[in-house]
């Protein structure tokens, strides 16, 4: 091909291809810009980036942020050394003497060797020291919370060590008192069919490092790791997604109430080793009532060693707990509490160290301690799935101890309690602390009380603490081998004393509901007490919490309500019982209804409405039938009775028109008059509306105009409840009354509108006060003077107009055909 030609080809091409390429680009264009439009993908798009809060990073935030998750930081900024330093060193000093036998007693409570303990009043208190938010509170081992985790681990090392026997049984295992600890003996499981089954015993009720195998002690260890782990998750996530609200549904009634019932079982634990004997304990609900049944069954066999050891023990702690550290006149002159538990463990282990009591006399003792700290390990944590349950149980209850002391001791120094970092502080501490063999932990009140009282200011204490928790574990643990289990159970005993005195909490909450027993929220101190006792510590708790739930849903459905009446020579408005001086204003109500409205409460706010105000609109409506019927029928005996009139006149006249008239005439005639009549029949069916509207009006006059609802304490509705609202200005709209919502908030106003509310009413209905309703509502019940008649009545009214006017026409087409009964009226006329 010639060049030339080619070329001139390619020249001719090119613009084509420009234009093709063009073309579809402008038709891909529109056909996006077709999409956009139709599924209005672009509005959703705006309305997403006007929703989603836009996301920065400055300085400031930053700041905030990690002043708000290490608050160790803003404390430490403000920490003055002359000040604070030695004050949080004699405190730590103090508190740390106490976390020593409180430890390792609250670590034999969990069903562990009480070195255990010593881990928990470490790790978790270190780790406090950076993510907490409260100065005041001392962490670490808890009695309730042990004896939680050590339920978890007496009733699951069981299955996992036993698992040839059936899970579905009746009741717990029932042994015969065993002498020797050592020996191995058979007891039996009453299952679903009451049938025995014979088994070797391989739990040891007294778990000391010497009697646990590695089996036993590993699967102990596991069980008490993983509830901890797992509670610690839920706090994490709970405080990281700011859940720490949930706080405000367990009430102080329902935590005392816990905790006092709690307290007995923890005292119920620790009665064995008092007295020294042996008894099988039960797992789940009556389980206190078969302990005691069995404990009184082995009272005949108490080791007398152990019993006047523990009796000298706890009169020497109350005596200077009770006689010294909290007399009022030795306070003055003691600059810290004596820390008699630490006295009494020295003593107790030296004394029974020389004594030998545990091989002469068969007292139970610690055993082994290992020395160091345990590495991080992850091997613990293979019981998660079979935790779960429990773990949120602990995890609420160690959460909810924690915050309710750190708000106690925050308001004398007049501080805040971050309840959403209280969460995430807890969280961390129990699952770092798992990773170090550290069970669930909680704050202590009697350590917490000790530390305020001691002079402690700032979470310097626990670090003080823990570097002598450190010390002794690292260094000085093994010198308390020797130390009896008696002694660690009197410290325990004695020290709850304070949960004890809860008690006089039931005397004055008794004094509040004893009248009406269902009726007061104070009932949850009671019911949850008596189902911790019966029941189990956690199902105590559930019951504990579904019953003030109860309270809750039962006062959105009670709440305040009230009819106001507007105080003399104000413009406020109350309730009218509250005083005989409130005027009613004539022909308005005002109703009030104190709490949210919402899809379980929205019916009752109709009912309530109807009867404070007396307003009932199908009652109304009835009476408003009644009335407009008595009405109509009046108007048509008036009618028939002009008919009557009418026409015997007609017929009168016709009788005397002369007869020389021609036809043509009368045809002529008759048109004129026909015309004539249609004008007339126009002119009065037009009068016969108007008459009969005013008469309808005159009728049916409500017993009031205008309601008012007072929604100045409403902070919430739904779509549930506006629905209803609507159908509720609907049937009084039908009887002639108006609705006017007064004090709307600005969330309700949004919600109100975004649920088309407005569409349904033809008038302005939202007002700022009360007071404002009040006067529009006279100035248009002043203007319209009475109530406008519905399009129902338009309807009946019209149709009856239309019938008289058939019925003029008809009178006056034919005059000579009426009813017989007519020309004698005539006549007698």
């Amino acid at each position: 091909m010639d060049p030339d030609v080619r070329k001139t080809l390619m020249e001719l091409n090119r613009p084509r291809g420009k234009f093709r390429t063009q073309v579809l680009k402008k038709s891909q264009e529109k056909v996006r810009k077709n999409i956009k439009t139709t599924f209005g993908f672009s509005r959703v798009l705006k309305k997403i980036g006007e929703n989603i809060p836009k996301c920065s990073c400055t300085r400031q935030l930053s700041r905030a942020f990690c002043t708000e998750l290490f608050p160790f930081w803003g404390i430490m900024k403000k920490y003055s050394i002359r000040k604070y330093l030695l004050a949080d060193f004699v405190a730590g000093l103090t508190v740390g003497i106490i976390h020593i036998p409180q430890g390792m007693a609250y670590g034999l409570l969990t069903n562990l060797p009480p070195v255990y303990g010593l881990y928990t009043s470490f790790f978790p208190v270190i780790l406090y020291f950076f993510f907490g938010s409260s100065k005041k509170i001392s962490i670490g081992t808890y009695a309730v919370t042990s004896l939680m985790v050590g339920a978890v681990v007496q009733e699951k090392a069981d299955l996992y060590l036993r698992p040839h026997i059936s899970t579905t049984t009746m009741a717990p295992s029932v042994a015969p008192p065993i002498i020797n600890s050592t020996a191995e003996t058979a007891y039996s499981i009453m299952t679903a069919n009451t049938t025995e089954v014979p088994l070797i015993s391989t739990t040891r009720h007294h778990p000391t490092a010497a009697d646990l195998t590695d089996d036993e002690l590993r699967v102990r260890v596991g069980l008490a790791m993983s509830v901890t782990f797992m509670a610690g998750l839920i706090q994490l996530f709970l405080g990281s997604f700011r859940f720490g609200g949930l706080a405000s549904f367990m009430s102080d009634p329902l935590i005392s109430g816990f905790t006092t019932g709690a307290a007995i079982h923890v005292f119920t634990s620790q009665v064995k080793y008092l007295f020294g004997v042996q008894v099988f304990s039960y797992h789940g609900a009556f389980k206190m009532i078969y302990f005691y049944r069995d404990f009184f069954a082995v009272l005949n066999q108490v080791n007398p060693v152990a019993a006047v050891g523990s009796v000298t023990t706890i009169f020497v702690l109350i005596l200077i707990k009770e006689g010294i550290n909290n007399n009022p006149t030795c306070m003055k002159n003691l600059p810290v509490p004596i820390p008699v538990e630490l006295f009494v463990v020295i003593a107790g282990t030296v004394i029974s160290h020389y004594t030998k009591i545990n091989e002469k006399f068969d007292v139970e003792v610690v055993g082994h301690i290992p020395v160091g700290v345990p590495p991080p390990t992850l091997s613990h944590l293979g019981f998660i799935g079979d935790v779960v349950g429990d773990a949120i149980a602990v995890s609420f209850v160690a959460f909810a101890t924690s915050y309710a002391m750190a708000k106690i001791l925050a308001e004398k120094d007049k501080e805040e309690v971050n309840a959403n970092q209280e969460l995430v502080a807890n969280g961390l501490c129990n699952v770092i602390g798992a990773l170090f063999s550290s069970f669930c932990c909680s704050a202590s009140l009697s350590r917490s009380l000790v530390q305020e009282n001691s002079g402690g200011k700032t979470q310097v204490v626990g670090l003080v603490s823990s570097l002598l928790v450190f010390i002794v574990i690292a260094y000085i643990g093994p010198m308390f081998s020797s130390l009896p289990n008696c002694i660690l159970a009197c410290i325990v005993i004695v020290t709850l004393k304070g949960m004890f005195h809860q008690f006089h909490d039931m005397v004055f909450l008794w004094r509040l509901c004893k009248r009406d027993f269902m009726e007061d929220s104070e009932a949850v101190w009671f019911v949850t007490f008596l189902a911790t006792i019966i029941l189990d510590a956690g199902l105590g708790l559930m019951v504990g919490v579904i019953f003030a739930l109860y309270f809750v849903l039962r006062n959105t459905q009670r709440p305040y309500i009230c009819a106001m009446g507007r105080v003399p020579g104000t413009n406020a408005y109350k309730d009218l019982k509250l005083s005989r001086t409130l005027i009613q204003i004539p022909g308005i109500k005002i109703f009030r209804f104190d709490c949210n409205l919402y899809f379980a409460n929205a019916e009752q706010f109709r009912d309530r409405l109807y009867e404070r105000t007396g307003l009932n609109p199908k009652k109304l409506k009835t009476k408003k039938q009644k009335a407009l019927y008595k009405a109509l029928l009046q108007r048509k005996r008036e009618i028939e009775l002009a008919e009557i009139e009418e026409a015997a006149a007609l017929k009168k006249e016709k009788k005397q028109m002369k007869k020389r008239i021609t036809i043509e005439e009368d045809v002529e005639k008759d048109d004129d008059d026909d015309k004539s009549l249609t004008e007339e029949q126009q002119n009065e069916l037009q009068l016969e509306n108007g008459e009969m509207q005013t008469r309808f009006s005159r009728a049916w006059v409500p017993p009031v105009h205008t309601v008012v609802l007072d929604f100045s304490v409403i902070s919430y509705v739904d779509s549930v409840a506006v629905k209803i609202l609507s159908q509720i200005i609907m049937d009084y709209k039908e009887v002639g009354i108006k609705i006017f919502l007064a004090g709307c908030r600005e969330d309700v106003r949004k919600i109100i509108k975004k649920s088309e509310f407005y569409q349904t009413i033809d008038y302005n209905c939202l007002y700022f006060t009360i007071h404002e309703a009040v006067v529009i509502a006279q100035e248009l019940n002043q203007q319209v003077g009475g109530p406008p008649l519905s399009p129902k009545d338009v309807l009946m009214v019209e149709e009856e107009s239309r019938e008289a006017s058939a019925r003029l026409a008809a009178i006056s087409e034919s005059g000579e055909n009426y009813p017989g009964d007519i020309p004698q009226l005539g006549a007698s006329e």
